[in-house]
């Protein structure tokens, strides 16, 4: 099972050609990604998630417009030791508009430094997507 949530096109999110603006994506994703943190690790701050971007994709496939109502969808695809990736999906009723990837790195904010993911999130993971 993987965590869907709606995404809203704001009007603030297009670009002069009237479509949402390529970097406006990624904001989109890490929407996502909050709200998976949330819902997978019960956050409440942002201090609570205990993971930094390290890398970002994005295939742009549909253009999107204001008014577009978007149905967002984000899975873990791999944990790695100190690092997973998370694959975004956005539709627009069936239509598959935009995909993407990030890669996460576990990381502890009192040292600045990245550690090994606790076997508790794998567990996590392997519940809440029924691995």
């Amino acid at each position: 099972m993987a965590f869907e949530y709606p995404i809203e096109v704001r009007f603030r999110d297009l670009d002069g050609l009237g479509h949402v603006n390529n970097a406006v994506y990624l904001t989109y994703f890490e929407t996502l990604r909050l709200q998976f943190a949330i819902e997978l690790l019960g956050a409440v701050e942002l201090a609570d998630v205990p993971f930094i971007l390290g890398e970002a994709t994005v295939r742009y496939l549909k253009p999107v417009f204001f008014g577009n109502q978007l149905q967002g969808r984000v899975e873990v695809s791999r944990i790695g030791t100190k690092s997973f990736t998370l694959l975004y999906t956005l539709k627009r009723g069936n239509e598959i508009v935009t995909q993407g990837s990030t890669e996460l790195i576990w990381f502890d904010f009192k040292t600045q430094r990245s550690v090994p993911i606790p076997d508790s999130f794998r567990q996590q993971v392997a519940n809440y997507q029924g691995a």
